[in-house]
C-alpha cells in the first residue's frame, strides 16, 4: 500500500499497473477530466481513438502524470467521487489463505483511493471539530467557485446525473437547459423531451416508447409514425430529461436510461443523493446551491434593507444556501409582522408558517385565535391528507391517487394532474407542490399514529426504505418543548407529550449502535489491509 504522505503524482504512478487493469467506465473519467479543464478536445479525441480500454487507460495516465501534481490530484478526486462506476470492488477473501495466495489477491482500488488524504477533506474535518457551532454552520454554505455551466452540460454527449438535496435547484437547472436548447441557433432537426416525474401515474402506464413520447408528452399534428421512426434512426439528436426520479419502476424509462431504447440519445436525470446508485455510466454533477455572496444578492433583490434581519441570523443564513429555502425565508420576512415577533429559524418552522398561511387564506380568518379554531374544525380533513402523504412517501411516489377528502383546505396544498383515460375520460390525480412538503405532512401523520414510528425507524436502516429518514427531522422539531400551535390544533397536547417522552430515547437507541457498528467495520477494514 502506498504511503499517504506521497504526492498525488507518485500515488498515481505507484498504482499504475492496477489502474490499467481495473479501471472501468473510462468515458466517465475522461469527461470529468475534460469538464475540469485537464484535457483538451484534441486530447479527448486521441484517447477515444485508442483500440481498447487498456490502451485508453494508459493514455489517460500518461497525459495526467505529464501535466503534474494538480492534474493528478484532480484525477484522484474524480476516481474518489465516481468510484461506484469506475472502480470494481475486490471480492472478500476467505479468512485462511496462504502467503502466496495473499500476494496474488486482487488489488483493492476502493481501499486504495479511500486512503489518499485529500487536502480539502482532511483539513476541513479537523477544522470542523475545532470550530464553534456558528462557524461550523457556515461551512455548509458552498464557496463561490467557478463550476460547470449549463451551456457546457448541454454541449457534452455524456449522459448526465444532476444530484442534490431537496430544493437545491435541480429542477431550475433542468429548466435552464430547456431554455438554452430552445434558444440555440441550430438548423439541424433535433428533439428535446422533458418529463416531470411527479406525473408518475402517466409514465408508469406508458408501456412503449411511442406511448411515452406521444401520449404522455405530446403528439405531432401529423406524421406520427414518420416522426417516431426519425427519432429511432437519429437517436443521437435526442435529449431526454427525467426530472425527479425516485426509482426505475417504469419499464420504458428504465430501458431509456440503460440504453436499450434510443442507444445514442442523451439522457439527463435529476435525483436526490439517496437515489443515484441506479445510474452507473453517467457524468455526475452535484448541484450545490447558493454561495454566501449569491445569498446576499438574492435577499437584497427580494427584501431590500430587511435582508439585514436574515443576514444577522446565522441559522437563517445557512438555510438560504438552498434556493427553495431562500425563497421561503424571503416570503416569511416580506409579510407584515410585528417588529418584535420571532421569525422561523428552521425548515420545519417555515413549513408550519406556510401551512398556517395557506389555511388562513382558505378560511378568510384574520385573527390567530380564529384560525386555530378553523384548524381544529378541519383537523379530520388535514390529517386525512397527512395519511395519504405518508403512504405515498412510504411507496416512494409523489402521485396521490385517492383523497378521502377533497375539501378546499386540503386542495390548497396540492396541484392537480390531468391525464387521458378512455377517449372521453379524464383522470385527475394530485401532487404536493414539492416533495419536502409531502414529507412534512407524512411526519404529522406519524405523530398522530405514534405506534408506527418505531417501524419507520427500522425502515430507515434498510436499503428499500432508507428514504423514510427524511421524516425524522420534521418529527424532532414538532415534538420539542416549544410545540407549535399547529400541532396542538391537530393532536391533543398530552398525546404529543406522551410521544416525546420516549421518541428521542428510542431514536438514539436505534441509530447510535448502527453508527458505531459502521465505524467499527471501517476501522476493521483499514486495520486488516494496512
Amino acid at each position: 500500500m502506498a504511503s499517504t504522505t506521497q504526492s498525488a503524482r507518485d500515488y498515481v504512478e505507484n498504482a499504475r499497473v492496477h489502474l490499467v487493469r481495473e479501471l472501468k467506465n473510462l468515458s466517465v473519467i475522461v469527461e470529468n477530466l475534460y469538464q475540469q479543464k485537464v484535457f483538451s478536445d484534441e486530447e479527448v479525441s486521441k484517447i477515444q481513438t485508442e483500440r481498447d480500454d487498456f490502451e485508453k487507460t494508459r493514455k489517460i495516465l500518461d497525459s495526467v502524470t505529464k501535466k503534474g501534481e494538480a492534474a493528478c490530484y484532480k484525477f484522484l478526486r474524480i476516481i474518489d467521487m465516481t468510484r461506484k462506476r469506475t472502480v470494481e470492488r475486490a471480492s472478500v477473501l476467505p479468512e485462511k489463505q496462504s502467503a502466496a495466495s495473499t500476494e496474488n489477491r486482487k488489488f483493492d482500488l476502493h481501499h486504495w483511493i479511500s486512503c489518499y488524504p485529500f487536502k480539502e477533506d482532511t483539513q476541513m474535518d479537523s477544522k470542523k471539530r475545532k470550530l464553534s457551532r456558528p462557524k461550523k454552520m457556515k461551512t455548509y454554505i458552498p464557496k463561490d467557485r467557478p463550476g460547470t455551466s449549463p451551456s457546457d452540460l448541454l454541449k457534452t454527449d455524456e449522459n448526465i446525473l444532476l444530484v442534490g438535496k431537496p430544493g437545491i435547484g435541480k429542477t431550475a437547472l433542468s429548466h435552464e437547459l430547456l431554455r438554452l436548447w430552445a434558444e440555440r441557433d441550430n438548423e439541424e432537426l433535433d428533439y428535446m423531451f422533458y418529463f416531470d416525474m411527479r406525473e408518475t401515474s402517466h409514465i408508469t402506464r406508458a408501456m412503449s416508447l411511442e406511448d411515452l413520447l406521444f401520449s404522455v408528452f405530446s403528439e405531432p399534428d401529423e406524421g406520427r409514425e414518420e416522426v417516431l421512426q426519425d427519432i429511432k434512426r437519429n437517436s443521437d439528436n435526442v435529449t431526454i430529461i427525467f426530472d425527479g426520479i425516485t426509482d426505475l419502476s417504469s419499464s420504458v424509462v428504465k430501458k431509456l436510461v440503460e440504453k436499450d431504447l434510443l442507444p445514442d440519445a442523451k439522457v439527463i436525470v435529476t435525483c436526490r443523493p439517496d437515489n443515484e446508485e441506479d445510474f452507473g455510466d453517467f457524468l455526475r454533477v452535484e448541484v450545490k446551491g447558493f454561495s454566501e455572496q449569491t445569498i446576499k444578492t438574492y435577499l437584497s433583490a427580494m427584501l431590500g434593507d430587511t435582508q439585514k434581519k436574515v443576514l444577522s441570523n446565522l441559522e437563517l443564513l445557512t438555510l438560504c444556501h438552498v434556493p427553495m429555502y431562500a425563497l421561503m425565508v424571503a416570503a416569511c420576512f416580506s409579510s407584515e409582522t410585528p417588529e418584535d415577533s420571532s421569525q422561523p429559524c428552521s425548515i420545519t418552522e417555515i413549513y408550519i408558517n406556510i401551512v398556517r398561511f395557506c389555511l388562513k387564506m382558505n378560511s378568510n380568518k384574520t385573527k390567530n385565535k380564529d384560525l386555530n379554531s378553523f384548524i381544529e374544525n378541519k383537523s379530520e380533513e388535514i390529517l386525512s391528507l397527512a395519511e395519504v402523504a405518508f403512504h405515498a412517501t412510504e411507496g416512494k411516489t409523489v402521485n396521490l391517487t385517492k383523497l378521502p377528502h377533497k375539501d378546499s383546505c386540503v386542495l390548497c396544498f396540492l396541484k392537480s394532474l390531468d391525464s387521458q383515460g378512455a377517449p372521453t375520460e379524464t383522470i385527475t390525480t394530485y401532487a404536493f407542490l414539492h416533495y419536502t412538503m409531502q414529507e412534512f405532512f407524512a411526519a404529522i401523520w406519524l405523530l398522530k399514529n405514534p405506534d408506527k414510528i418505531k417501524e419507520v425507524f427500522q425502515q430507515c436502516l434498510t436499503t428499500e426504505k432508507k428514504h423514510m429518514k427524511h421524516l425524522i427531522p420534521f418529527m424532532c422539531r414538532l415534538l420539542t418543548d416549544k410545540s407549535p400551535s399547529l400541532m396542538k390544533c391537530l393532536i391533543p397536547a398530552q398525546e404529543l407529550i406522551n410521544t416525546s417522552n420516549w421518541f428521542f430515547k428510542e431514536m438514539i437507541n436505534r441509530f447510535f449502535p448502527y453508527l458505531l457498528w459502521c465505524f467499527y467495520c471501517i476501522c476493521c477494514c483499514y486495520s486488516n489491509d494496512l
